[in-house]
């Protein structure tokens, strides 16, 4: 969260946003200029100016939209945050929350749902490779993926649903093959591309 002036320079800004932003919050306070973003989405995924939302939430006196943005990192990776901005008197505040994680797991799905659509291709037109998503999830398999998909451990699924954790491992195992899936995380991903359970 940072809380920025009239004149867009940063008043207050708490520890995640200078984890998010790659500063120190010492560095922020007084920042009237915040790292420029490389891409800004709607969330519906529509291209965006690349500028923040605290400007125009100042310059119109309105709250804004929730936007997904990419801020690139020293490392040269890119973390993506979701921001939304709203005036409070002569300031404005803006939430910023990582959909890092998120934005990964769409890609997956995008890849995989291409995959999907292929048929069993392996990626160099032979059509020979596993046909994923052949198999119906059962009742426990859905809800053991459901949980993860919200952001659950494997150790939370297992104290949630009053199974051991070694049962969550067999049950992610066979959901994952089912799914035609190498991973969990691509298995989450598939499973919410195809609306077998609900998007986090």
């Amino acid at each position: 969260m940072l809380v920025q002036d009239s004149d867009t320079q940063v008043v207050y800004a708490n520890r995640a946003a200078g984890e998010l932003l790659g500063l120190d919050r010492d560095e922020l306070r007084g920042r009237s200029e915040l790292p420029t973003p490389c891409e800004c989405l709607s969330e519906s995924g529509e291209t965006l100016p690349d500028r923040w939302p605290g400007v125009d939430a100042l310059r119109t006196g309105r709250a804004q939209r929730p936007r997904v943005m990419g801020l690139p990192r020293p490392d040269g990776r890119v973390r993506w945050v979701r921001v939304s901005a709203r005036p409070v008197g002569r300031s404005v505040l803006t939430s910023m929350l990582d959909v890092t994680a998120l934005r990964r797991a769409e890609a997956d799905a995008a890849t995989l749902a291409s995959r999907l659509e292929g048929n069993g291709d392996d990626g160099n037109g032979n059509g020979h490779g596993r046909v994923a998503g052949t198999g119906i999830l059962s009742p426990r398999e859905h809800q053991v993926v459901e949980l993860l998909a919200s952001g659950s451990t494997g150790e939370e699924v297992a104290e949630r649903l009053g199974i051991s954790p070694a049962t969550v491992r067999v049950h992610v195992r066979n959901a994952t093959g089912k799914l035609g899936a190498n991973t969990r995380t691509q298995a989450v991903a598939i499973a919410v591309a195809r609306g077998e359970v609900a998007a986090p």
